[in-house]
């Protein structure tokens, strides 16, 4: 059987999407030979602005009082908060982290690179970021990749609105004064992950028929596959080619509205062609779903929102981030907690979405979502101007990676007590999993902690 399937894997002469399918296959390959190494330990950074809130997120029936004590809870026996609901169904599969700081590093509003390196670099990038070191460690043809609905550029706090071009929001970085770009155009974001299954050298409706297209070969290549595999492995083709789904309903969509955008929008180049902010948010999470189900990548960054942001969907529209982060009343009326309730919300449904899509994809003995790491905090701790003596953070799946994330609350004695923590221990804790050479520390110490041991990783996650 594993000599037929490796014949298969290396064999396969397939039509125009074969550059598509090609990461796909190998995974089936490593699976054929019984090579756990073939499923990648994958990683999604949700990075938002403006803090967030520990008591916003913490379990209900939790009180955190003066105690200085570690705290290690399972979630089973609490209610998740309103506006982490939607991630009810991945209860025994999350943990939600308390009592770390970063208080070392940071600026006025965001901690900029340090909030993933550790190193204060509120311009230029002092040290790769972890984002980018789990993309060395785990290869595939684009080792990162960073989605950002908008942005600002290098030496602009807050940022213009930027819309279908690279820009740089200060997140990531490959190393000293290297800094990793995200995308901000969905549709080129599709052309650099999928364009080696098109031929896309013209915009506008000729590459929207390309796109079009591309659904149909790879729905005539999953065919012949079915035919020479496995059921397991054409379950998963069919969560493959599932990835596209959203993308053919786009298209769909599109064409039903074509005269009324072609009235209301200077031209129809894709199906990723909104505007509104929170349908590009919630694309780059499809597209985001797409990339790791292909193998294009596995670790990619989501530039959530920045403060300039106005969440118009949701009454928001003359209202940005950093006004709420100052608490100002909105322009529909909502308080500032309101608002950020209702902004959380938006953020963890789209989680809670990528997870389903994830959890769907049979991998080995369990699901994708196994070896998928979700991991969402904001670039500045615990509030909108931060002290970042704590930063909270919610993970989702990766039960795979070898770390004792699953059905937790976790909670560390606070700054500067008896077995406080870093945001430093933590990443330091993910790296030597993903198996990086062990390190004492990772990033700059805190110089205020000098009588902590904050060496390794948090051994309460460790296996």
């Amino acid at each position: 059987m594993i000599t037929s399937r490796r014949k298969f894997t290396k064999g396969m002469m397939l039509g125009a999407s074969s550059a598509a399918l090609a990461p796909l296959l190998r995974q089936m390959e490593a699976h054929a030979t019984g090579n756990e190494k073939g499923f990648p330990k994958r990683f999604v950074f949700v990075v938002k602005s403006s803090g967030i809130t520990p008591s916003a997120i913490r379990p209900e029936g939790i009180e955190i009082g003066d105690d200085d004590q570690l705290l290690d809870l399972k979630l089973k026996d609490y209610h998740l908060p309103p506006t982490l609901r939607s991630l009810d169904p991945f209860k025994e599969e999350i943990m939600i982290l308390e009592g770390l700081s970063g208080s070392n590093f940071g600026g006025n509003h965001s901690s900029y690179y340090g909030a993933l390196s550790c190193h204060h670099s509120p311009e230029k990038p002092a040290a790769a970021t972890l984002d980018c070191l789990l993309g060395q460690l785990n290869p595939a043809p684009f080792k990162n990749y960073g989605f950002a609905p908008n942005g600002h550029s290098i030496g602009n706090n807050y940022g213009p609105i930027v819309q279908d071009t690279a820009v740089f929001p200060k997140i990531s970085a490959y190393g000293q004064n290297s800094p990793m770009p995200y995308q901000a155009s969905a549709e080129k974001a599709y052309r650099e992950l999928f364009g080696s299954a098109l031929d896309l050298k013209n915009g506008g409706k000729n590459e929207f028929a390309l796109q079009t297209n591309l659904l149909d070969f790879l729905s005539e290549d999953t065919k012949r596959l079915a035919n020479r595999i496995s059921q397991e492995e054409r379950e998963k083709l069919d969560h493959y080619l599932n990835a596209f789904e959203s993308v053919r309903a786009r298209n769909d969509q599109l064409v039903s509205m074509q005269e009324k955008i072609r009235k209301n929008a200077p031209e129809l180049t894709s199906q990723y062609a909104s505007t509104v902010f929170t349908d590009r948010v919630s694309t780059f999470f499809d597209l985001t779903a797409a990339s790791l189900i292909t193998g294009l990548t596995n670790v990619i960054s989501i530039r959530a929102d920045w403060l300039s942001a106005k969440y118009a969907t949701f009454g928001f529209k003359n209202t940005s981030v950093h006004d709420i982060g100052h608490n100002k009343i909105t322009d529909n009326g909502l308080k500032s907690a309101e608002a950020r309730d209702v902004i959380r919300k938006f953020q963890i449904d789209q989680i809670a979405k990528l997870a389903t899509q994830l959890k769907a994809v049979p991998e080995g003995d369990g699901t994708m979502l196994d070896n998928t790491m979700i991991i969402y905090l904001s670039d500045t701790g615990e509030a909108h101007h931060s002290r970042r003596k704590e930063w909270p953070f919610i993970i989702v799946g990766g039960r795979g990676h070898k770390m004792k994330t699953a059905g937790r609350y976790l909670r560390y004695p606070k700054y500067g007590q008896p077995g406080h923590k870093t945001i430093g221990n933590y990443y330091n804790t993910i790296l030597q999993a993903s198996g990086s050479p062990i390190r004492d520390y990772f990033g700059q110490l805190d110089n205020k902690l000098k009588h902590l041991d904050l060496r390794g990783p948090l051994s309460e996650l460790t296996l």
